[in-house]
């Protein structure tokens, strides 16, 4: 599902009424110099917009601003697995939900067409089902010592893991849904869809994965041409380089498959030297014994022979993998209900 979307349009597209009420939106900060009185700058502050259950963020400065789940504009306002253009990643539908949101609290009249807004951020979410709280937090111990490639672990906090978190293309997360649920839902200030007690316990088993598509990466493609498939494609990507996709059961079968997947002989020995190195000496001291070039050939081989981030990362085969790749993709409250 789409999770979140951060969106703009520059007032000089919007008609003189709409900017004007865009200007009223929220409070405004300046910095001013205290011997000449001159203001520095001028910048608007983030305005909470609520409506029973439905709830965003907006602000005009040069811009207007969107911000905010479209899962909560949507439906019964599930955030979990949300309805309609968010659950079915209709970024376009997610994107003209949040515009019609906004334009009628405004109420000056339309904002500007789809093909004005330009989006900054997207999150993709996935909930895999486990069997328990308790192996929703094993995993995330495993995953918290998974790095490679272009994964950095930034942070762990409670039931949560960050990689990449302050990179501008991509970042991704993980973090044990049901006790977050229980967390928003208990806040005294919380609007959104009640959750009852049995849909907080039954969530206790979903472990979330959220991949945030970040500026840098919308400067590369075009938001209006992203389809349900391709946002699809980016998180798969994304968490199968991590968890692995490949059916490895036992680490007596990883030589092998180092050997079918390798170019020759040679590499496959090298290949598989650096996978021993690893499990005898860890993942960074093995890393600094060879120059960047070769240490990602190996890497390149060893992911292909079927062996994940969170493998390499641990030096083993980690046992996590065999429960994660048999775990289903949840999509539905009624899903996870038995």
């Amino acid at each position: 599902m789409i999770d979140w979307v951060s969106c703009r349009v520059p007032l000089d597209k919007c008609s003189p009424a709409v900017r004007a009420a865009a200007k009223e939106l929220s409070d405004r900060v300046q910095r001013i110099c205290p011997k000449s009185g001159e203001i520095r700058y001028e910048t608007a502050c983030w305005e909470s917009i609520r409506s029973d259950t439905h709830q965003i963020a907006a602000r005009a400065s040069s811009d207007l601003w969107i911000n905010g789940s479209p899962a909560r504009l949507i439906g019964d306002g599930d955030a979990v697995f949300g309805n309609g253009a968010s659950r079915y990643m209709d970024l376009k539908g997610c994107v003209a939900r949040m515009i019609a949101f906004i334009e009628s609290y405004l109420g000056a009249g339309e904002l500007p067409h789809l093909d004005h807004w330009v989006v900054t951020k997207v999150d993709v979410t996935g909930n895999l089902l486990l069997a328990s709280l308790n192996e929703v937090r094993d995993a995330l111990r495993i995953l918290n010592g998974c790095e490679g490639g272009r994964y950095r672990v930034d942070a762990r906090s409670g039931n949560t893991v960050y990689w990449s978190k302050s990179s501008r293309y991509k970042s991704g997360k993980a973090y044990a849904k049901g006790p977050h649920l229980k967390y928003i839902a208990g806040k005294s200030d919380y609007t959104g869809r009640p959750y009852s007690a049995i849909e907080i316990a039954n969530a206790d088993r979903l472990l979330r994965l959220e991949l945030s598509l970040k500026s840098q990466f919308f400067k590369e493609h075009d938001w209006r041409t992203l389809t349900p498939d391709d946002l699809a494609f980016y998180w798969d990507g994304y968490f199968d380089r991590m968890i692995g996709s490949a059916e490895i059961m036992a680490d007596d079968d990883v030589k092998k498959r180092i050997y079918d997947v390798a170019p020759s002989e040679g590499r496959a020995k090298a290949a598989f030297g650096c996978w021993a190195m690893i499990k005898a000496q860890g993942y960074e001291r093995a890393r600094e014994m060879f120059t960047k070039a070769t240490w990602y050939r190996h890497q390149k081989i060893l992911r292909e022979a079927g062996l994940s981030d969170a493998d390499i990362s641990a030096g083993r085969v980690v046992e996590f993998r065999c429960r994660v790749l048999d775990a289903s993709l949840a999509e539905s409250w009624e899903q996870i209900a038995a």
